[in-house]
């Protein structure tokens, strides 16, 4: 029988902070973010707190990470959708239901708890936004490539607020969720916002035309 590979520190390593990233994030989603302790995190990911605190020495850090690696996992996901629509076997509607697909499933709901954090809590605020504006700048890239690429100042403002409309209707729909259980209606205001979408770019190209 060949002998097993022994890891190296390195893949160990990794493998470490992979599981303490994940078990964050479900502990987030089952408990909350204030109810989250490094000791919970710990048990759950099978280490030691001593080996938690060797790979991140604050609660602080732990959750700025989580947050990082969960909006890196969904931007790539969502580029792998971008590049579908790039080579015709997506079109843009389908892109629209993917945006709230993700959304309407852990996504939010563990970015919610971030949120709602660092609106009192300045560490947490602290830890958001630059991993937040990486997220939202990645789906700006997106948009663009969707769209097509542009040096025209009115087309890049009118795919920023594109982008932003779409964020922003996901968003909001997926708070509502926690107390409206109607699938129905959300899928109704996705299809009334891609005949919005249609017509305003309709609109808009009839005027530069003219």
């Amino acid at each position: 029988m060949a002998e097993r590979k022994r890891r190296t520190q390195a893949e160990r390593s990794h493998e470490t902070t992979s599981s303490l990233l994940e078990a964050t994030l479900a502990c987030i989603k089952d408990k909350g973010l204030i109810n989250t302790s490094t000791t919970e995190v710990a048990r759950r990911a099978k280490v030691s707190r001593g080996a938690l605190l060797h790979h991140f020495p604050t609660k602080e850090e732990l959750m700025a990470e989580a947050l990082r690696s969960l909006l890196l996992r969904e931007t790539e996901e969502a580029d792998r959708a971008a590049n579908s629509v790039v080579e015709d076997s997506l079109t843009i509607d389908q892109f629209l239901d993917f945006v709230w697909e993700r959304f309407s499933g852990d996504l939010y709901m563990v970015s919610m708890e971030f949120v709602n954090a660092a609106r009192t809590d300045p560490r947490i605020k602290a830890a958001l936004v630059p991993v937040g504006q990486d997220f939202n700048d990645a789906y700006g890239r997106i948009w663009e490539k969707i769209d097509g690429p542009s040096d025209d100042p009115v087309v890049q403002k009118r795919q920023k607020v594109e982008i932003t409309a779409i964020m922003c209707l996901a968003r909001g729909m997926a708070t509502q969720t926690i107390w409206r259980d109607n699938p129905d209606l959300f899928r109704e205001t996705i299809n009334y916002w891609k005949e919005l979408l249609k017509l305003s770019r309709k609109h808009q190209n009839s005027e530069r035309a003219s």
